[in-house]
């Protein structure tokens, strides 16, 4: 390999790592403590909380009911300072319900992670007594087909 080529994939090395220490310190600023603070009310309310997933570049934060009605948020870099969000709805009687919002790492802030988890929560709780979730879902949210 010559020079510039080598020179080339350590400066994308680098900036590739960067994205994702972006990411990870978005997750670690905003998102975690938003997830405590969630928390910490829904186990006062009956829920079991978990983050069943923790791995460089992708996370997962479940809102348990019971066994078969949870909200699940998994929250992943999908792209150069792009940050994933998707939430599952399950509550029995009714088919999954998925929804899916893109938006800039720069923009995550423990106001944006909240408001995520609770629109989720809020859509849990419609789905769970009949009504359609999202009714009123902010912009960007999108529902995903389920197969």
């Amino acid at each position: 390999m010559d020079g510039w080529k080598k020179q080339f994939l350590d400066k994308l090395g680098k900036a590739q790592a960067t994205c994702a220490q972006r990411f990870e310190e978005a997750l670690d600023d905003a998102f975690n403590p938003a997830f405590a603070d969630v928390s910490n009310f829904l186990r006062d309310n009956g829920f079991k909380v978990s983050q069943p997933l923790s791995e460089t570049g992708r996370r997962s934060y479940k809102f348990e009911l019971a066994e078969n009605a949870y909200a699940l948020v998994l929250v992943r870099l999908s792209g150069v300072d792009e940050i994933e969000l998707r939430g599952e709805l399950i509550v029995p009687g009714n088919k999954p319900v998925l929804k899916k919002q893109v938006g800039s790492v720069k923009d995550v802030n423990a106001g944006w992670a909240e408001k995520h988890f609770r629109n989720t929560l809020d859509q849990f709780v419609e789905l769970l007594s009949g009504q359609k979730p999202g009714a009123a879902a902010p912009e960007g949210i999108e529902e995903l087909a389920t197969v």
